[in-house]
């Protein structure tokens, strides 16, 4: 069993005014999830032993004045540090918000699971780095053609373009880490907005919450564990056709490689409420028909603060 804290804020209404419930529960582990290594910490550990490491390289490639390599070492130690502070581990609670939705002509209120996009810490210091390795590459250029030695001019266009690309990713993540992404609950419907087009399925069309779990690496050694929440629909839905551009969520474009059944395929990590909490309240609205009206009411943001989603 897993204890939950619950915290349910009701989306902005007019003056402003908002609902928190506060409530604590169990709930029992997701099947098919993994417990992470050292409750979660595993990355933050690798990253301050990388970090440990790089520290003197650089400080040593600098004192023989290799500024090529010091800038290369401090890039990815500035990397390093987002992505230490994106992956620790949170004590996220259930934050449901209340929305309103237009589907099929008429407007319905639901409640929304938010999903959380890219941290734009790390895809700030992708950019930055990015932009960092590109002016390094120019500034090699430069006096690459000033001293007429262009024996490393192969190693400075990689610079070039590993920094290029380096620097659209970060900036294209900035962008997206901007939208509102998340699965919305009505009495009717389950919308999924990751990206590009919502697809909008009715209850009936939904043959399951699902959950697999991946781990990487080989050996003994503790190895990073990612769960992942489905929903995965009865008959195939085509969501490959509804995203579309670059401004398309990178969890939209994810799903859409998936099986043609799979509506939605998040990480654990990336939802905005508690993964748990939020595996049992999808599962609960999909498997109890005669639940899903409070949808449309103050009720299900009052149950699922309860944590009063498992029967």
């Amino acid at each position: 069993m897993v204890p939950v804290v619950g915290v349910v804020r009701r989306g902005p209404r007019r003056g402003g005014r908002r609902e928190s419930i506060v409530a604590v529960t169990t709930l029992p582990w997701p099947p098919d999830w993994r417990r992470p290594p050292l409750g979660g910490w595993l990355g933050v550990v690798v990253s301050g032993a990388l970090a440990a490491v790089l520290v003197p390289v650089a400080a040593i490639a600098a004192a023989d004045r290799q500024w090529s390599a010091a800038a290369v070492i401090g890039g990815v130690l500035l990397l390093l540090a987002p992505i230490a502070v994106a992956g620790r581990p949170r004590r996220r609670t259930s934050s449901v918000v209340e929305v309103s939705l237009e589907l099929d002509g008429d407007r319905q209120t639901g409640v929304r699971i938010p999903v959380r996009p890219t941290s734009p810490l790390v895809s700030l210091a992708l950019a930055v780095l990015g932009l960092a390795l590109v002016a390094l590459g120019v500034a090699a250029l430069v006096v690459a053609a000033v001293r007429g030695e262009w024996s490393s001019v192969v190693g400075f266009v990689v610079l070039l373009v590993v920094g290029s690309v380096l620097a659209l990713g970060g900036i294209v993540g900035l962008i997206a880490s901007r939208r509102r992404l998340g699965l919305d609950l009505t009495p009717s419907h389950l919308v999924v907005g990751l990206g590009g087009e919502p697809v909008e399925l009715t209850w009936e069309q939904v043959e399951r919450i699902g959950t697999t779990s991946i781990r990487y690496g080989i050996g003994l050694a503790p190895r990073p564990v990612q769960n992942w929440l489905t929903v995965v629909t009865r008959e195939p839905v085509n969501v490959a056709a509804r995203i579309s551009g670059r401004r398309t969520a990178a969890l939209g474009r994810l799903t859409a490689t998936a099986p043609a059944n799979t509506a939605a395929a998040i990480p654990a990590e990336r939802l905005g409420a508690d993964p748990v909490l939020a595996y049992h309240a999808l599962r609960y609205y999909q498997e109890n028909a005669d639940a899903r009206p409070e949808l449309g009411t103050g009720a299900a943001v009052r149950r699922i603060a309860a944590g009063a989603v498992v029967r």
